[in-house]
This record gives C-alpha cells, structure tokens and sequence, in this order.
C-alpha cells in the first residue's frame, strides 16, 4: 500500500453529458484520511469557453447559471488545477457514479487540454473507487445498513432508488445546500462513506478492494467452472451493477469466456439472464448478429463488480432467472459449435474507426501520450499564451489541433493569422446548419446542434412544471446562445 493515502471525494457539474463536446461548470471535492477525517477541500466555478453550447436540461438541473459560472476560472487553468489535485501520490479519487460518468468526462478534458488523461489511475500511488456499485452491493447484502428510499417507476410500480439525493433525504446524511450542487453532493457523499463503513467495516474493505486492479484480477481464480465446451471450462460469476435495474435486482450471472484479443485490459463475459439464446438467434439471425446485449466488459479495477457465484449471492436471483440460466448452459453443451463461434467473434471483435473524428473527440484513435509528448506539453503548459503561439509550429498535428483550440478558448487575438482561420473555422461549424460540417463525437454521433438546443427549450418549457428560477435559466441560456 503507498504510504498516505487519501481519499478525493468529488463530484462535477457540467453543461451537459458528451465528454467530446460539453466543459466542467463546477468542480467540487473533499480530501480525507482514510479514516474520512477532512484533510482539505476544494469547489470553484468554470468559465464557458466560446465553442460550449450548454444543454438546457443540464442547466434546469445543476442551476448554474452563466453569469455565476463566468466568475470562475478559465476552462483550461481549472482543468489544470483538477489534474494536480486529483494526481497527488497516493489519491484515491473517489466520488457517486464517478465511474459511470465524472471520471471519463476528466478524462477526455485532460486530453482536450493537453495533458495525460490516465495518470490519476495508476501513477505515484493514485487509484480510482466509486461509492454506488459500493451502495448497491450494500442494499443486496447488507440491506440493513441504510434506510433505502421508495419511488414509484413509470409503470406505476414502487421500486427503490439509489439516487443520491433520495438516500440523503431518507437517511439525513446532510441538510445543508441542495441536490447537484457540487460540494452539497460530496458532503453527501463523505457521510454515506462514513455510515456503510460503520455498519459493515469488513465488507467496506472488501468492496473498496475490488478497485484495486490486481486484486480485482485475483477474483478469477476464486470463480468455480460453469460449462465445459470442448475440453475447456468456462467460469462462472455474479455481476452487479445498477444498469442491469432494480427488477433484476442489479445483478446479473455471466460466464466468463476470455480476455480480448486486441483489447488486453477486458476481460468479456457472456450474461445467462438476460435472454433465452434460442430466442435471441431466432430474433437476430445469430447470437453475434447483436453480441453487445449478452455481453459485459470488464476492466479490472473498473465496474461492474464481479462476484463468485456462491449460493449467497445466486440466491438473491429469482427462480425464472435460475430457470433461464439452466437453459441456457444447456444450450451451450448442446450447440458448442454455436457457442465457440461467438466466443472467437467476440474475442476478434474491434470497435470500427471513427471518420472525420473531431478533434476533442478524438482520445480512443490517438495514440498514448509518450514522455517526450509529455515533456512537449509541459513546455507549452508552462509559457504565457502568446508564447504558447509561438510555440505551435513545434508540435505534432494532433497536439497542434488541440493548442489551437486551447489559445482560441483563453484568446483568439494571440493566435497566429493561419491559426486564428482554422479556430474560426471551427466556430464556424458549431453555429452551421449544413448536415456536412456536423462534428462527430468519440461514439460517431453529430454534436448538437443550436437548433436541436432551442427545440429542447421548448419542449422543456412546454412539457415540465419549471420554477421560475429554472424558467429564468432558459431565458439566459436563450439570450446567450441566440
């Protein structure tokens, strides 16, 4: 274990949800011993860049309105500073739903900005967790640990909620500031930690252990087998996670059926309950006609969170899923031929090539950063802006693109002449209403465009009860897009 390690609880709040085209708005975290004694905090406010076109359903949801954030800093020193913070030795960055959604957002804005996205997970003793696959783990088997609050679905059917804000209201983890406010969410967030740690410090331990990769590894070897196809055993386990949904009880039995073959962190497995193969090849053609619904991709360190597929766990599945998993392994000894197929296309399988990628988009078809990269970057890092222009001609094209952008953001009057046309060029697009010049974002959609923002206002406006401090956000937003 590296020698003073902390805890980095935070949270972001942002102008909306694509990682490619969307800015941090407000950066909040608390660091604390491992004891959640509070070591220091941090929370301040981002500036909009030019080419930052805020969703309107985002803006009614954090309340940050454009005037408070334009109070805040520039995009690129608050990324910066997020950087340090968050690569201190020994952090373990930490946060709700920080996996599912705040981690890969920093990453592709460590990556806009410059600077090497993945160095918090693994450098000078720093590592990654997130409490809510630690909650959910907590709610299937240690039920008494919280008090869990009850919402009613769109089906009219009662289910339970793990959203932050209802476990905060249920258990009165904090009654200061209010739901999506950055610092009010990591409060919570400290409090909730505190409290499953108090009512179950092993199990704490256990489930923070799993975000460590190699122990997170060490999990295969404790899987018994599960099928036998051709002399090969293929193990079993339980995976939980809140995708898979409060009617499955957000866990899922899969079969492990190997490490990719080109992306050697996945480890893929092959879910048993979520549909009859029968059904599902006659349906699609085949099973690998739509592989994605029966697999999970797992990185370790990373959710879902894999269990042994002990009686304890299985038990909490109810009996037409048992019912499902046994037809289904028998399907698999019955059709091995099937089964060997899927598993040599889904090991082969690479994800298509992204065309005409924008540049902050473009974090998966880059290659990583070396240390001469590195060292570049901190050279142009280091150098007042119009001394970061000079600079440009030195660096590689893709590091080019995205300096470009950043002296664009913090003042397009330093860029050279040539530079200076490219970023209006790019502006350019994002106001355009022709379909050719659309960017396109890491998953190969088209960013949003201002008529698609204006649409959505309205249909906010005509759809929702908005208070009138959400009703004058949109007017805002409004006056400074149109």
């Amino acid at each position: 274990m590296f020698q003073n390690q902390t805890f980095l609880f935070y949270d972001l709040e942002t102008t909306g949800v694509n990682n490619s085209f969307d800015q941090v708005l407000q950066f909040a975290a608390i660091r604390t011993d491992l004891d959640f004694n509070e070591i220091e905090r941090f929370n301040f406010f981002v500036k909009l860049n030019p080419d930052t076109t805020p969703s309107p359903i985002a803006t009614i949801t954090h309340h940050i309105s454009i005037a408070q954030a334009n109070t805040g800093v520039s995009e690129y020193q608050a990324i910066r500073k997020i950087h340090k913070i968050i690569n201190t030795p020994g952090t373990i960055s930490i946060g709700y739903n920080t996996l599912g959604f705040d981690d890969e957002f920093l990453r592709f804005a460590f990556y806009k900005n410059m600077l090497p996205p993945y160095s918090h997970q693994f450098k000078n003793g720093c590592s990654r967790a997130d409490l809510f696959p630690i909650v959910t783990c907590y709610y299937l088997f240690c039920n008494d640990a919280l008090k869990w609050p009850k919402v009613v679905d769109e089906e009219g059917q009662q289910k339970i909620s793990l959203k932050l804000e209802n476990l905060n209201t249920e258990n009165n983890l904090y009654s200061g500031g209010r739901a999506h406010d950055a610092i009010t969410d990591v409060i919570v967030t400290v409090e909730l930690a505190k409290k499953l740690r108090i009512a179950n410090p092993k199990m704490w331990q256990f489930l923070l252990a799993k975000f460590n990769k190699q122990n997170d590894e060490n999990t295969l070897a404790q899987l018994d087998i599960g099928v036998e196809v051709g002399g090969i055993g293929y193990r079993q386990a339980i995976a939980v996670s809140v995708v898979f949904g409060f009617k499955n009880n957000f866990m899922s039995a899969i079969l492990d059926i190997g490490q990719h073959r080109h992306y050697k962190n996945q480890e893929i497995f092959l879910r048993l309950d979520s549909y009859d193969f029968k059904d599902f090849i006659e349906e699609f053609g085949s099973l690998e006609a739509e592989h994605w619904r029966l697999t999970v991709n797992k990185k370790w360190g990373d959710i879902p969170l894999i269990l042994p597929a002990k009686t304890r766990f299985v038990g909490r599945l109810p009996q037409e899923r048992l019912d499902l998993i046994k037809a289904n392994k028998e399907f698999i000894r019955s059709n091995p031929e099937i089964f060997t197929n899927f598993v040599d296309y889904v090991l082969e399988y690479k994800y298509p090539e992204i065309e005409n990628l924008d540049t902050d988009a473009a974090i998966y078809q880059s290659s990583f950063m070396s240390s001469a990269d590195e060292r570049g970057c901190d050279k142009f890092h280091s150098l007042q802006t119009h001394q970061k222009s000079q600079m440009l001609n030195q660096l590689p094209k893709d590091y080019y693109d995205r300096a470009v952008r950043i002296i664009g953001r913090l003042d397009f009057s330093k860029l050279p002449e040539k530079a200076q046309m490219e970023f209006q060029e790019y502006l350019n697009k994002i106001v355009s209403l022709d379909n050719d010049e659309l960017l396109i974002d890491h998953k190969g959609k088209t960013r949003k465009t201002l008529e698609d923002i204006y649409q959505e206002m309205q249909d906010l406006r005509m759809n929702r009860d908005l208070t009138e401090e959400q009703q004058a956000l949109l007017y805002e937003l409004e006056e400074y897009l149109f």
